[in-house]
């Protein structure tokens, strides 16, 4: 509470929703507070917090009321265009699964292309850099995603009412990805124990399995795809399989 007034932010939208409805300029205050707390939960960089408190600015004319409310209608509007900016970022379903489908791109692109002569990676250099473990792809995959996402997060813990689940990379409430990457011993059957599980553990409406299988454990990856994109009800699975000649 802020003043009496109700401050938490439960998401971008309900932001939106609440700072349409601003009367005047104590309950913009305490809004903001509430955005200010909720974006840092989600890791928000200072120069998007920053950007935030300039938009939010507005004159108080102590001598005109009137004047006053039209620059802090300025203000609000000006907020409101910067969170629907922020939200332009958040996934779309076809548009995220297209950007994981061509994730080999981006790897192709960063080992595969010579560098600049005269710059100072070397092709010796990338050529070291190999894929070792679930961690690396994880590692790459966010770094991948993380501009054209600001607001995902790694490893962000999630309260289920009956314990805590960590996801490998969290974009936002709704969409969380697992990273598999599968090794030579590793059973099929393994894996998928592995992702049932998961599909229970988030609340996530929708869940995308990135799952990098190198070793081609998958024999049939489209089946495998059709089987598991629909095991439950209530949830948009998404299982996106890349099975690399590279790395």
């Amino acid at each position: 509470m802020f003043n009496g007034i109700d401050s938490s932010i439960t998401s971008i939208p309900n932001a939106i929703k609440r700072l349409k409805n601003v009367k005047n300029g104590q309950e913009f205050s305490s809004l903001l507070a509430g955005l200010r707390t909720f974006l840092k939960t989600l890791d928000s960089s200072p120069q998007c917090l920053m950007e935030l408190e300039q938009r939010a600015y507005y004159i108080v004319n102590e001598y005109s009321d009137k004047e006053t409310m039209s620059n802090l209608d300025s203000a609000r509007n000006r907020v409101i265009a910067y969170l629907e900016q922020i939200m332009t970022g958040s996934p779309a379903d076809d548009r995220l699964l297209t950007i994981l489908e061509n994730y080999y791109l981006f790897l192709e692109a960063l080992l595969e292309r010579p560098p600049h002569r005269r710059g100072g990676i070397q092709k010796e250099q990338l050529s070291g850099l190999k894929i070792q473990n679930e961690y690396d792809v994880q590692h790459l995959l966010y770094a991948y995603l993380k501009p054209l996402y600001p607001l995902a997060r790694a490893e962000a813990s999630e309260d289920t009412g009956y314990g805590t689940v960590r996801a490998d990379i969290l974009l936002d409430s709704e969409h969380v990805i697992e990273v598999k990457r599968t090794r030579c011993s590793m059973p099929q059957k393994k894996l998928i124990e592995e992702i049932e599980a998961d599909m229970v553990h988030y609340h996530a409406e929708h869940l995308y399995f990135f799952i990098y299988d190198k070793e081609k454990i998958i024999q049939n990856p489209q089946l495998f795809r059709n089987i598991y994109e629909n095991k439950v009800k209530g949830k948009q699975i998404h299982i996106v399989i890349h099975q690399p000649k590279i790395l």
